[in-house]
């Protein structure tokens, strides 16, 4: 898995490029991370391969699906259900908690993610796979995973950052135009 960190750095990034409110960009940042709860189940014994296990059924389209509605209920109280505001809150909330499989499945380690889980259970990898398996546990404070960190600022943190700098200086070109042009017309 990419660290937890980076699951809401791509999130984030993405709600902000794409002007969500605050609010909802805080619950994005969160259904990306949700699925890693599943490490909880290791305490109870339950094995990593398991369908509970790590990377089973909370790594799935039908688990995103269900927290992005879950998640949406609550945060669009204010916003009458079915508009184009709704769906469209429940939409990006189900981009935020699918990417955390798209992102696991881009790792180089660990087991694939059965994304159509409970209709099939294979589990699948992506054909292109830049991202260093996280280590779990204590292991992830050790050289291992200062590496994996290092590798996740450069494959995701980096371009994230970039589509923000890109999104800042185009509505700024656009403000200042807007401004500009304005003014243009008020003088003829």
């Amino acid at each position: 898995m990419p660290t937890i960190i980076s699951h809401a750095v791509v999130a984030a990034a993405a709600g902000k490029v794409l002007g969500a409110k605050r609010r909802v960009l805080v619950w994005g940042a969160l259904l990306s991370m949700l699925p890693d709860i599943d490490v909880v189940w290791f305490s109870f014994g339950m094995r990593y391969h398991d369908m509970l296990g790590h990377r089973g059924f909370t790594h799935s389209l039908l688990f995103a699906l269900f927290a992005a509605i879950a998640v949406t209920a609550v945060a669009t109280r204010n916003v009458p259900r079915y508009t184009p505001g709704w769906f469209g809150t429940l939409a990006f909330l189900f981009v935020c908690a699918a990417s955390h499989g798209v992102l696991d499945a881009m790792t180089n380690g660990g087991s694939g993610i059965p994304f159509f889980f409970p209709f099939d259970n294979t589990r699948h990898f992506l054909p292109w796979r830049p991202i260093e398996v996280s280590p779990i546990g204590r292991n992830f404070f050790s050289a291992r995973g200062a590496d994996t960190l290092l590798n996740e600022i450069c494959v995701l943190w980096l371009p994230c950052a970039a589509l923000l700098t890109i999104r800042f200086v185009t509505r700024k070109w656009m403000r200042r135009n807007t401004r500009h042009n304005a003014r243009t017309t008020r003088t003829l």
